[in-house]
């Protein structure tokens, strides 16, 4: 498998994160996988945002919302087409969260007209924590169906991977669906003291955040038959690192210096 780079919530140096947009142009630039996260509205549609909660307004005394809490009616009122002061380069763009049946359409479409159809793969993180149940998203078995659902539906099957940091949904998405291509994200090494027990079978991706990274964990990973692809990595110095300890690929938020950069090829 070539050395494979992720675009983290699409092209973010030119467009907001996790939009079409987004999307479309880490297409451009010539990615072949992007990442993107999925958070579940209050009336269980898969709405594509990082965050599970929309913030309180400027000088409101209320809690952020949680989009679990509302409609995605509701939810696709809300702008979030402007500009990251993270990412200086960003464009001020007319946008709202999109579905994931959007993203899957529109990505597609955009490959069909520049002559690359068929060509991306979706890596969707399913955002989950324990002890918000029913607060920002379902159980986590009613939870993982929604997405099976989707991903059959309406999306390019063979081409999709879900990953997460809650091993309950990976194992029941895995438990609906053995052919999906399931990877488990790490952002401490404990997690893997108990490996293959939680989330109960081999994933075929472990993806842990890149500073856990060596070269005794990429071997043991590998020993298991599991692919790594660390995150969030967007140091060319740190990048051209992970591949010589022997990672698979690697999640960046500028796949644009990735992908013109030889000691990746």
């Amino acid at each position: 498998m070539p050395f494979e780079i992720q675009a983290h919530r699409g092209a973010r140096a030119f467009y907001p994160e996790n939009t079409i947009q987004a999307f479309c142009k880490a297409a451009d630039l010539g990615c072949r996988v992007i990442e993107l996260d999925l958070v579940a509205s209050k009336d269980l549609r898969l709405v594509v945002s990082h965050d599970p909660w929309i913030p309180a307004e400027s000088g409101v005394a209320d809690a952020r919302r949680y989009l679990y809490a509302m409609p995605y009616d509701q939810i696709s009122l809300v702008d979030c087409g402007a500009p990251s002061p993270d990412f200086p380069g960003q464009q001020r763009i007319a946008a709202v969260r999109p579905l994931l049946s959007d993203v899957f359409g529109e990505v597609e479409a955009h490959l069909c007209r520049t002559g690359r159809a068929g060509e991306m793969v979706y890596n969707l993180e399913v955002k989950s924590w324990r002890g918000l149940e029913g607060i920002a998203f379902p159980s986590p078995a009613d939870y993982a169906a929604m997405v099976i659902r989707e991903i059959l539906d309406s999306g390019p099957v063979s081409r999709v991977r879900l990953q997460s940091f809650d091993d309950r949904v990976v194992a029941e998405a895995h438990r609906l669906f053995p052919g999906l291509s399931c990877g488990l994200l790490i952002d401490e090494l404990t997690v893997l003291d108990a490996f293959m027990e939680r989330p109960g079978f081999v994933p075929e991706y472990v993806n842990p955040h890149y500073a856990l990274v060596d070269r005794q964990l990429v071997e043991k990973l590998h020993a298991f038959g599991v692919k790594v692809v660390v995150w969030t990595v967007n140091q060319p110095d740190d990048m051209v690192r992970m591949k010589q300890l022997g990672v698979d690929g690697l999640i960046t938020d500028h796949p644009e210096v990735a992908l013109e950069m030889p000691e990746l090829d």
